[in-house]
C-alpha cells in the first residue's frame, strides 16, 4: 500500500461536500504558511495549509472490498439464523473483549454501516455519514 500523509486542507462553500473520507482526490489550491498566534503575540513558527479551490475525484472509497457469491450466501445464512435478533448479535460481536456497553456498540455498528446519501429534487444534499462523539474517562476503552 501507500503510506498515508496528511496536510490540512481548508474547503469553502460547495467544496465542503465534494468528497468523503476514503476518497482519492486531486486537490488544487494555494499552499500557504500561516503564522501561529497565541494571546496577541505572533510566534516565529508557521503552520502550512492548502486553501482548496478545486477538487477532482480520482476514485470513490479506495480499496473497497468486493463481495463474492459465497459472502452473500453466508450473510443470508446468518440473517436467517438470527432473524430479528441479528442487530443485537452483530453489536455483541463488535469488540468482544469489551464486556457490556451494548448501546454504545450498536451506535458504533450503525456508524460503521453508514446511512444512505440523498440528493433531493430541490437540490438539497443530505450526507449518509453518521458522526458520533464518545466521551468518558481516559483508559476506559472508548
Amino acid at each position: 500500500g501507500q503510506l498515508p500523509c496528511s496536510i490540512e486542507v481548508l474547503l469553502d462553500g460547495d467544496l465542503v461536500d465534494a468528497a468523503k473520507p476514503g476518497d482519492r482526490l486531486h486537490i488544487f489550491g494555494i499552499y500557504r504558511a500561516i503564522p501561529r498566534k497565541t494571546d496577541m503575540a505572533v510566534r516565529s513558527s508557521f503552520r502550512t495549509v492548502l486553501l482548496a479551490n478545486h477538487i477532482q475525484l480520482i476514485s470513490k472509497e479506495a480499496g473497497m472490498p468486493t463481495m463474492t457469491a459465497k459472502d452473500v450466501e453466508n450473510i443470508r445464512t446468518v440473517a436467517e439464523e438470527f432473524g430479528p435478533r441479528i442487530f443485537d448479535k452483530l453489536a455483541q460481536s463488535l469488540v468482544p473483549s469489551i464486556y457490556g456497553h451494548l448501546m454504545i456498540k450498536k451506535a458504533i455498528l450503525l456508524m460503521l454501516l453508514g446511512g444512505k446519501e440523498l440528493n433531493l429534487a430541490n437540490g438539497t444534499h443530505i450526507r449518509g455519514d453518521i458522526n458520533m462523539l464518545l466521551v468518558g474517562d481516559p483508559n476506559t476503552a472508548k
